[in-house]
């Protein structure tokens, strides 16, 4: 059986690697290897969106918008965060800045 290799990382490792500068590292380690999360968030009113089941369309709930939508990548525990807000009635609103390289999903 082979031992699986991690890379243990904790607070003081991350905040020594934020002073040297050493973004795309963070990302990678905190994000990309841990919880990356893929979502559609309405740009009307910048909540998530909700998946018809039997169809690959995505709707916000809120505003009834299903074409004006962004597919994002947040960490898992963003989007968990997001979830028990909402279920205390506390809106968090994601805004999507447009740039040349984002497609409209």
């Amino acid at each position: 059986m082979n031992p699986v290799l991690t890379l243990r990382f904790g607070e003081m490792e991350c905040w020594s690697m934020t002073s040297h500068g050493a973004s795309i590292f963070l990302r990678e380690r905190m994000f990309n290897c841990s919880d990356e999360y893929q979502v559609h968030v309405c740009n009307t009113c910048g909540l998530i969106a909700s998946k018809i089941i039997d169809k690959n369309i995505y709707i916000c709930t809120a505003c009834k918008n299903n074409t004006d939508t962004s597919l994002i990548e947040i960490p898992y525990a963003t989007k968990l965060l997001f979830q028990e807000l909402m279920a205390i009635n506390i809106l968090p609103r994601i805004k999507i800045k447009e740039t040349e390289f984002t497609d409209g999903v």
